[in-house]
């Protein structure tokens, strides 16, 4: 393709400069233009632009609810994005990730939240969900400078300051659209984040672990937060602050992926074992109040939900707790084992005063 293209370009550039000269001169993204605008005129010639830029090249229509044209809220999208050339450089879908040879047992696969807000959203991506319902899905082809997360009054400022040549395709499929707002006194997001929560918990916990049932060490309700002992007669010995004691614990998405573990035979059977890293039990710093509890020599910090988990059980007790990216790695998750949004599940079991 890039070899035709070359045969095109000088032809199909003289055009665009004789009626845009002056645009040449200011737009930084005149080149790139060129060559998007030759790759869409050849290989979807019937394609229209759209939005600031870019062009929907195959649409499925879903049968759901209509996205918020306001380009506000949250996207629960599936995706794949490839370059012109068709090369997979990104996916949701582990069924391409495998075929394309960038499939990692220890990664997570499947629909992720996009914010869809000034400049939290790709312009393009932004664009290309206008129109979209609830299970249709969208190809698009969105050029270099509508990959900028930064908002601009007109369509011709994106070419004069955005640059870059990673023009791109997207197949997105739209599984959920939750709009910006409260409901309840309750982000709506958080809301839609903790309905999955309580449905799982209901499910794995039992139908009488309740999140209002538990409060931090401050005494006031812990939202989104859920405990439970796995242990009848959990050992009564007071545990000190400023002791250290031994911690094995198992990290799960609701999915029930691992991304994290002390246990190495846990760590192999999910595909995240790392033959640098020592599998044994953490060092818990016990401390007066949840919020002051930290692991490991170097004392690191741990997330909210993780010590107030913590800070509940007892010496010798198995327990489990789930919790809300609120309390967890909020709406960017970390890495790529842990989307944003995601709830949280731990397996925990406290021991002995650590040596």
């Amino acid at each position: 393709m890039k070899h035709i293209l070359k045969f095109i370009l000088p032809a199909f550039g003289v055009l665009l400069l004789s009626g845009c000269a002056k645009e040449a001169k200011t737009q930084a993204n005149y080149a790139n233009k060129l060559y998007f605008d030759a790759w869409i005129h050849v290989n979807h010639p019937q394609a229209v632009e759209s939005g600031n830029g870019i062009y929907i090249l195959n649409d499925v229509p879903g049968t759901g609810a209509a996205w918020n044209e306001t380009r506000d809220g949250f996207a629960y999208i599936d995706f794949t994005v490839t370059d012109l050339d068709g090369q997979v450089t990104n996916t949701t879908h582990e069924r391409i990730a495998k075929k394309v040879g960038t499939y990692a047992k220890g990664n997570y696969y499947g629909p992720k939240i996009q914010i869809v807000s000034d400049d939290s959203c790709p312009v393009g991506l932004a664009d290309a969900l206008v129109g979209m319902r609830i299970g249709g899905t969208r190809t698009v082809a969105i050029p270099s400078w509508l990959q900028t997360t930064t908002r601009y009054s007109k369509k011709e400022d994106y070419l004069d300051h955005s640059t870059g040549n990673n023009d791109a395709i997207y197949t997105i499929t739209l599984r959920k659209a939750i709009p910006d707002g409260m409901t309840g006194g309750i982000a709506n997001i958080y809301r839609w984040e903790t309905d999955s929560l309580e449905a799982y918990v209901k499910k794995n916990f039992g139908p009488n672990v309740d999140s209002t049932a538990y409060t931090t060490d401050e005494g006031s309700l812990k939202y989104g937060f859920y405990f439970q002992s796995l242990t009848p007669d959990p050992d009564s010995t007071v545990l000190n602050s400023g002791s250290a004691y031994s911690l094995n614990y198992t990290g799960r998405l609701l999915n029930g992926q691992v991304f994290d573990t002390t246990i190495a035979d846990t760590a192999k059977v999910h595909g995240i074992y790392d033959p640098t890293r020592t599998y044994e039990p953490v060092q818990i710093n016990w401390a007066d109040k949840a919020t002051d509890i930290t692991m490991g020599e170097s004392e690191t910090a741990v997330k909210d939900g993780f010590k107030i988990a913590v800070f509940k059980m007892h010496l010798n007790e198995k327990a489990r707790t789930a919790f809300y990216s609120v309390l967890g790695y909020g709406y960017s998750g970390t890495g790529d084992q842990i989307p944003g949004f995601s709830p949280l599940v731990y397996e925990l079991e406290l021991m002995k005063e650590a040596d």
